[in-house]
């Protein structure tokens, strides 16, 4: 299961923070999911989820284990991982 408590993500901008997630509470239990929807933060709540981002605040947890400030590795080994919508691309 995978629970997040009150999730924020900021970044600057001119000087200003700019919230981008707002206090999330999510728990989910399916081993696979899709969050779908109009442009508004789900690239970063993703990225945030695999450990791309770290939270401005909030607590990731994952089967009762706080993950919060676990590596992008540590989390894939933990079978969380997050898959670009362009893949990237390599020459040759």
């Amino acid at each position: 299961m995978l629970e997040l408590q009150h999730i924020r993500y900021d970044v600057e901008q001119d000087g200003d923070n700019k919230g981008i997630l707002h206090d999330i509470d999510l728990t989910i239990n399916e081993r696979f999911v899709a969050i779908t929807g109009p442009n508004g933060g789900k690239s970063t709540l993703a990225k945030v989820i695999a450990g791309i981002l770290t939270p401005t605040q909030g607590r990731i947890l994952f089967n009762g284990e706080d993950i919060t400030g676990l590596s992008i590795t540590d989390r894939a080994r933990k079978g969380i991982s997050f898959a670009f919508q362009q893949p990237v691309r390599f020459k040759g």
